[in-house]
């Protein structure tokens, strides 16, 4: 015990260590081909955070608070710049998402919603149907929720029901059940730019490096149809690698049906709940063709997708769901309280540090030099290749390095190669944000991963996931690039 604290210590200081060490070595090297002595700076501080970011040396949020100290001591970038990126759109976004999305879980709707789903009498008592009705639940509902809490709910549903039914760590449906408990939240994740932090941060970073918004429709009208086929192709894999047999696993309805009627009927505060978000789901899709019907085409254009998510979240605070007995006082849909708790701070923390990391590639001119070397690499090769190999390399990156590394890191370069080759950059970006949810087979990069190791009482193994997630990532990230690259023209135009 005593030689394993040591070890961690050691190796805790050596990740410490290897940041400023790697950083500081790239300014003293001479400048590489293309790249002038800022430009190696900046790409000495990136390896500097990417470092800490890897290996998690610090809590993640504080490595990117750490990059306004280093930007500024190493004269990259002013502090007033990093500290602006707080107002970015994509932050706004995910402050104001997170907002609607707290009522949803203050009021118990997302846990109606999921046991519900098990509810449903297409079920009874078929293993294959409950995974296919588990797998698309959970994928679905993060498309327009955040995935992390989603998949602390998923896993102790599927502890219950493993219980429930008396079976074991070995048994195919047990391990179908805490796969997915991880994989679904993170792959339905992709279908909205309320589905996870990546997605925020790639728009931020796809703004930033093509100097276009991708509007919520852009992203969803990709991304929902490509989510249901990766979700289903999901189940099947599972299903493959797991098979359940012929004869039933008798699945506890009683059980499905006491905690349905312990939540009661559906109470006021769940219908504005879904109200709230209804009403900023047509903002989003449809905002500018619905005001400039009534005449108001300007404000339309002033109603985007951060203005409605800030505005629906702070709708919360004046919407009343009933009176105080006591006080005889109005109660709302949500206090300052509650929205401490349910805000993503850590998110928004971590987006500042990667829109940051982002900003110093673009500026020291890494992302033009890293497609360089690229190009030169592959040589003469048809466009629809390169494409293709950016969207493998990304998702596997993604199963070692953390999301919020790779994005920064991969769209910039994707934008390069595809002005350097002809493709269209707009829908390759996306299709690489995409895969970027593809974190699912090792607890160190993903922290969907690591709950379900941590909460799963025993049942959860980690070979699944390795064995899962890999051929999980070999067939999405063909899927995804097939999708956007013969879909896309014709979804986007």
């Amino acid at each position: 015990m005593a030689r394993a604290r040591t070890i961690n210590l050691w190796r805790q200081l050596l990740f410490l260590a290897a940041g400023p060490m790697l950083c500081f070595l790239f300014m003293t090297l001479p400048p590489l081909s293309g790249l002038t002595e800022f430009g190696m700076t900046c790409l000495g501080a990136c390896t500097w955070l990417l470092v800490w970011w890897i290996t998690e040396v610090l809590p993640l949020p504080a490595t990117s608070l750490m990059s306004i100290p280093i930007f500024t001591f190493l004269g990259i970038m002013e502090p007033a710049k990093v500290f602006a990126f707080i107002g970015h759109p994509a932050m706004m976004l995910i402050f104001g998402a997170t907002l609607i999305v707290g009522v949803w879980k203050e009021s118990n709707l997302i846990e109606r919603y999921a046991y519900w789903c098990f509810n449903l009498p297409f079920i009874r008592s078929n293993p294959v149907r409950m995974v296919f009705v588990f797998a698309m639940g959970a994928g679905l509902m993060s498309a327009i929720a955040p995935n992390i809490p989603l998949v602390i709910l998923f896993i102790s549903i599927s502890v219950a029901i493993v219980k429930s039914c008396n079976l074991s760590a070995d048994n195919n449906f047990t391990r179908s059940l805490c796969t997915l408990s991880a994989m679904a939240p993170m792959f339905g994740g992709m279908g909205t730019p309320l589905g996870g932090a990546p997605n925020i941060i790639a728009i931020a970073i796809v703004s930033t490096t093509l100097g276009h918004d991708i509007t919520f429709w852009e992203w969803s009208a990709l991304g929902m149809p490509l989510c249901v086929l990766i979700l289903l192709g999901c189940c099947a894999i599972t299903l493959l690698l797991f098979p359940q047999g012929k004869s039933s696993v008798h699945i506890p309805q009683d059980y499905m049906k006491q905690k349905m009627e312990a939540l009661g009927p559906v109470t006021i505060y769940e219908h504005v709940a879904i109200w709230i978000m209804v009403l900023a789901l047509i903002m989003w899709c449809a905002g500018p063709q619905i005001f400039a019907f009534f005449g108001a085409a300007e404000l339309g254009v002033k109603m985007n997708a951060p203005v409605v998510a800030v505005l629906m979240g702070v709708a919360a605070f004046i919407v009343p769901v009933r009176r105080d007995q006591e006080s005889g006082k109005l109660v709302f849909a949500l206090n300052w309280d509650q929205a401490v708790r349910n805000i993503g701070w850590a998110i928004i923390v971590l987006q500042i540090g990667a829109v940051a990391f982002g900003q110093v590639l673009l500026d020291g001119g890494v992302d033009k030099w890293a497609a360089a070397g690229i190009q030169s690499l592959l040589g003469d090769v048809p466009s629809a290749f390169v494409w293709c190999a950016l969207v493998l390399l990304t998702g596997f990156l993604s199963q070692i390095i953390l999301s919020i590394a790779i994005i920064p890191l991969m769209i910039p370069i994707t934008v390069g190669l595809a002005h350097l080759y002809g493709f269209d950059p707009l829908l390759a970006c996306l299709s690489v944000a995409f895969v970027s949810n593809l974190t699912t087979m090792f607890p160190f990069s993903s922290v969907a991963v690591a709950i379900v190791l941590t909460s799963s009482e025993g049942y959860a193994r980690a070979k699944d996931f390795i064995m899962s997630g890999f051929i999980n990532t070999v067939v999405i990230t063909v899927l995804t690039f097939c999708f956007c690259y013969f879909a896309g023209p014709i979804i986007l135009g």
